[in-house]
């Protein structure tokens, strides 16, 4: 007799021996004492003692991927293997049945639906995909990331900033962005019209070396300074500086005088009480006297004339009256202009032997253009001529000869081929 019981031998019975093989296992109403494999343990539902191997695991694996996620399949974890001595060789061989989750396997890769951003990190450019695949794609819009300068953006298509390696397991540096080549464009500090000379770089720009010329207040001479200094001044050290120290050389607007003042900005002070002395004449230049300036200036508005309007080589001529002695000054004057003018007219009268008529004149003016116009365009004529001749011969020329360069040519390169083959094939 053969003894067949179940797992832990609680429950068991005898059959003759031979006939073992055919029986069914007894069922023990005992729990199992064989202790779970997977990560599940003590939360594994309990089961009755039976005879083989342990059913499988049925709750969720929950198995944490690197990335994060949890895995949802049914436990594939290891489980106990059946024991010899409890199990039966199967009638019928069963066929295999391949399942997604074999146990004792690892988690297969993580399954989840994720938004990945495009290889430039782009915001909006995100696509759905599975969270195991390591696929990059790139969006359609610029890089527009930072380039080193710090001032200008990257106008590549969107690049991979970091790629991913796989035989290392990391991110790699991937394509750089592109060199910025332009001129630095910052607005200098204190505010300059120069550029700086410098290519677009990170930071300040150096300070302004450039020479800047400013004229003093009155226009007498040119100071030379360097833009930083002078930029970097206020407003009233400016115009302290640019006055040249020396008296104003503008001149007044109201008489023909320059301002008696030091070299200052704005319009010159008090212009109308200029002290200097003018000599005024009377209208035939006999009599004459000295007058302060701002006195003539105040006879001219009198008179009802503005004095700023008179000209220097008339200025404070006509203001005193003439008398008597003017007068007789004025007829002796005029009797020498008479006699002076007898003779330049006597001396102008025409030649009667020698005068020709105008229209002869100019008759004679047209037949003498008219001839110099013909033979000019004879002239024109012959050049253009011998021009149109000498360009046809060339061209002849240049035919014949690039006919005959071509013919050479061509026998050149037959002979060439010649011997090329000759070198192939000795034998020809």
């Amino acid at each position: 007799m053969v003894t067949i019981s179940c797992a832990c031998g609680e429950t068991h019975f005898e059959v003759p021996c031979g006939i073992e093989m055919e029986q069914k296992p007894p069922k023990c109403p005992k729990p199992c004492r064989v202790t779970p494999l997977c990560r599940h343990g003590s939360n594994c539902k309990p089961h009755k003692c039976h005879y083989g191997a342990c059913p499988p695991c049925r709750l969720i694996c929950e198995e944490e991927y690197p990335c994060g996620h949890k895995c949802k399949l049914r436990c594939h974890g290891p489980k106990p293997p059946a024991n010899p001595e409890f199990t039966l060789k199967p009638k019928k061989k069963k066929s295999n049945q391949h399942s997604d989750c074999t146990p004792g396997l690892p988690c297969p890769p993580c399954p989840e639906l994720v938004w990945r951003p495009c290889v430039g990190e782009h915001i909006a450019a995100e696509r759905m995909m599975i969270c195991s695949h390591k696929a990059e794609f790139s969006c359609d819009n610029l890089c527009g990331n930072p380039l080193p300068c710090g001032n200008h953006y990257c106008t590549k298509p969107c690049h991979a900033l970091k790629r991913w390696s796989s035989s290392l397991g990391r991110h790699e540096r991937g394509e750089s962005c592109e060199y910025c080549d332009l001129p630095c464009q910052k607005e200098r500090q204190p505010t300059c019209p120069h550029p700086c000379p410098q290519p677009c770089h990170p930071g300040e720009c150096p300070p302004c070396k450039v020479l800047i010329k400013r004229s003093c207040h009155c226009g007498s001479m040119v100071h030379v300074f360097e833009c930083l200094y002078y930029n970097s001044l206020p407003e009233k050290e400016q115009i302290a500086v640019r006055s040249c120290g020396g008296p104003c050389h503008r001149k007044l607007p109201y008489c023909t005088h320059l301002c008696p003042e030091i070299c200052h900005p704005g319009q010159c002070p008090a212009p109308e009480k200029c002290s200097k002395k003018v000599t005024v004449r009377c209208g035939c230049q006999t009599l004459k006297k000295e007058w302060l300036c701002r006195d003539v200036q105040a006879a001219y508005r009198g008179a009802g004339s503005d004095p700023k309007d008179v000209s220097k080589s008339q200025y404070g001529l006509g203001l005193l009256p003439c008398n008597t002695g003017c007068r007789s000054k004025v007829q002796v004057a005029v009797t020498d202009l008479q006699q002076r003018k007898s003779p330049v007219s006597e001396n102008k009268e025409p030649d009667a032997e020698n005068y020709v008529p105008k229209r002869r004149k100019r008759r004679d003016r047209m037949k003498e253009s008219k001839q110099i116009s013909t033979l000019q365009k004879i002239t024109t004529a012959v050049r253009r001529t011998v021009l149109f001749v000498t360009l046809l011969l060339a061209l002849a020329a240049a035919m014949y000869y690039g006919y005959k360069g071509l013919l050479w040519l061509s026998d050149w390169m037959n002979e060439a081929e010649v011997q090329r083959q000759r070198r192939r094939n000795p034998r020809i």
